[in-house]
């Protein structure tokens, strides 16, 4: 396994009961809280899953180092793992993909799937990828079209399972990038494992930091053009903090003791906004965000129709979590509307997060100031394992249900 080291700048947190969250599945019951002290930030999930599947093809072993390990990116190792590639202390032996036993589970984690939907494109041999029911209503469909090799699937969509039968040969890929910039990314960390080809995107494009953060990494390991192939090398990897998460620690009102570097910072800008905010480049925020506006100010989301295809639906997800704390707020085509110095108040039925990570971790924080019941109490972990734990730390009362 990667190295495990909880805690900011290799500090282990003060264990309490909800160290084994893991195992549990049921609701959480939260009660009215003051939260008070510094949140220590996760590691990027966006970086270290981009730098597992570098280390993947790296001439040389690689080390990597993360504060904690959530669940999406351990999907990602155990899916690598069953391709062949082997991780132990910390340390990545990239080479040659071999065919699996069985399918390879994403669990909830998009990013994994459609990366290594992509290498899998490369292997002589089937690949079958599946995962949770969120991937079951997310489409890959612009992915394969792009990359142009044989698949088999139960929808037409290409929603998980989707089994892939290379070999990629293609000497031309066109790709989509108006609805995510997974897709881009995953064709360009393919590259070393092919023989290149020339890449033209299509449509306006979304997240574009994210696909820009995918080819500097690239950069980092020797690429030099986009579409040639390169012999990667990747350096000793310390994964930075996750820049998106400060948007909970702006909601609760607290201290972050690990900001990240600006360069590391993806979405950190969107906070420099006034009125109206523009996510197209950081969907990730509009739940947590909206929250934020409407205990303050108040503004108008804009930018975020490819929120839609998340975990969830994050526009109208986003709108019902708010609603249930009896929170004003008006949907749009590509955001919302908030209403600002709302005072939210206790739901009467149980919280539904759909499934969603950042839903489910938004609606601890506001269940912090009125009390709560939520319908899943270990989603946090797909990102940030410790959050809960952070949480009660910090003064958050809540009983396992």
């Amino acid at each position: 396994m990667l190295e495990v080291l909880l805690g900011c700048n290799m500090r282990t947190l003060k264990p309490t009961k909800s160290t084994s969250l893991g195992a549990i599945r049921g609701t959480l019951t939260i009660k009215k809280s003051n939260l008070n002290g510094t949140f220590c930030l996760p590691p990027s999930k966006s970086h270290a899953m981009r730098w597992i599947i570098l280390a993947s093809m790296s001439k040389t072993p690689t080390r990597i180092e993360m504060s904690e390990i959530g669940r999406d990116v351990n999907a990602l190792l155990k899916c690598l793992n069953q391709l062949g590639i082997e991780y132990e202390n910390g340390i990545i032996t990239g080479g040659e993909l071999v065919e699996p036993s069985g399918p390879l589970n994403c669990e909830n984690s998009g990013t994994a799937f459609r990366f290594l939907l992509a290498q899998s494109a490369t292997c002589d041999f089937t690949v079958t990828l599946d995962g949770d029911e969120s991937l079951r209503v997310r489409s890959s469909l612009p992915l394969v079209q792009a990359l142009g090799v044989s698949t088999s699937a139960n929808s037409s969509n290409l929603f998980a399972p989707i089994s892939i039968e290379g070999e990629f040969e293609k000497k031309e890929i066109e790709v989509d990038v108006s609805k995510s910039s997974q897709f881009l990314s995953s064709i360009l960390l393919m590259t070393p494992r092919t023989n290149g080809f020339t890449l033209r995107t299509k449509g306006a494009p979304v997240s574009r930091k994210h696909s820009q953060l995918t080819w500097d990494l690239c950069q980092a390991t020797g690429a030099k053009k986009q579409g040639e192939p390169w012999e990667v090398v990747c350096p000793e990897v310390v994964i930075p903090s996750d820049a998106s998460m400060m948007a909970f620690a702006k909601l609760a009102g607290l201290n972050v003791e690990n900001q990240p570097l600006v360069n590391d910072a993806i979405g950190h800008d969107v906070w420099n906004q006034t009125g109206e905010f523009d996510l197209t480049d950081a969907n990730d925020l509009i739940t947590p965000l909206a929250a934020y506006l409407a205990l303050g100010s108040g503004g108008k989301i804009i930018g975020a129709k490819h929120a839609t295809f998340k975990e969830s639906n994050r526009i109208k997800c986003t709108a019902s979590l708010l609603s249930d704390f009896g929170l004003d707020v008006e949907t749009t085509e590509d955001g919302l509307i908030i209403k600002g110095g709302q005072n939210p108040t206790s739901p009467i039925e149980i919280v539904n997060t759909f499934g969603d990570h950042r839903i489910q971790m938004t609606a601890i924080l506001l269940a912090a100031r009125v009390g709560a019941t939520i319908d899943n109490s270990t989603l946090h972990e797909i990102a940030w394992p410790s959050y809960l734990q952070q949480l009660e730390n910090l003064g958050l009362k809540f009983e396992l249900n």
